[in-house]
């Protein structure tokens, strides 16, 4: 299964890059996303709970950074394993900011599908991995936007060493 895209947000690419990074951000931007937390420095584990056709329950997963060149790209290595079956691969997006201010993300995904999930059409389940990316993308672009709100808390910044 591969999938691709990308998605632009109204805000610079530092704020993006933290806030993609932040383990309390995560939770609120991936679907279904019941806990995560950094357990290194470049690894995290969470729990998913899912409610789509063909694919609900519990699932686990764990996800370790690979390489990584702040604020500009990252990618990594996952696996997400529940009852149904497990799916792991690789993922690597990159950040650009354009003219007006905006970042662009550009994404890529490979994975490889174990267990009863196997059975499922891959362009199924391609389709169902871009609905939950875009799912998190647009929930990612609200918490942006909710930082930029006149009175609102501003959302952590990077810092390069």
């Amino acid at each position: 299964m591969n999938v691709t895209g990308s998605y632009t947000f109204a805000a610079p690419r530092q704020q993006v890059w933290a806030l993609i990074h932040s383990p309390a951000a995560l939770i609120e931007i991936i679907p279904g996303c019941q806990g995560v937390e950094q357990v290194s420095a470049t690894e995290y584990r969470g729990r998913i709970q899912l409610k789509l056709p063909a694919i609900v329950g519990d699932y686990t997963t764990s996800v370790r950074l690979t390489d990584f060149c702040a604020p500009k790209s990252c990618t990594f290595a996952g696996r997400v394993e529940g009852a149904p079956g497990a799916i792991s691969g690789t993922a690597s997006f990159t950040l650009t900011e354009n003219e007006a201010g905006q970042t662009v993300i550009n994404y890529r995904g490979q994975g490889q599908i174990t267990g009863a999930l196997a059975r499922l059409n891959d362009r199924f389940v391609a389709g169902l991995a871009k609905t939950l990316i875009g799912q998190g993308l647009a929930q990612l672009d609200k918490q942006l936007q909710a930082d930029a709100a006149p009175g609102a808390i501003a959302g952590g910044q990077f810092k390069e060493e």
